[in-house]
């Protein structure tokens, strides 16, 4: 089963764009220790999927696999330990 991540965001924001920088690095990283592991990344404009809208306030958040795993700032290590978690 692959690893579903979801980035939601919004056009515009600053702290989107940094977190969207961490995510590739974290990526980058697991993608390299962990080549057989599948993965799906989605990135979303909480403007855009009203599905999200509780998320407004926390922007960017991460999802892995519907989970809430960061919001405001991703934390690199976490988010790779929790990917290495289900890896």
């Amino acid at each position: 089963m692959a690893i579903e991540i979801t980035l939601i965001g919004r056009n515009g924001c600053h702290l989107c764009e940094v977190a969207q920088g961490d995510l590739a690095q974290v990526i980058a990283r697991f993608a390299n220790e962990y080549p057989s592991v599948e993965y799906s990344i989605e990135d979303l404009d909480i403007d855009q999927n009203p599905k999200f809208a509780h998320f407004t306030d926390e922007v960017p958040v991460l999802l892995i696999n519907g989970q809430q795993v960061s919001f405001w700032r991703i934390d690199q290590e976490r988010v790779f330990a929790k990917l290495q978690e289900l890896a």
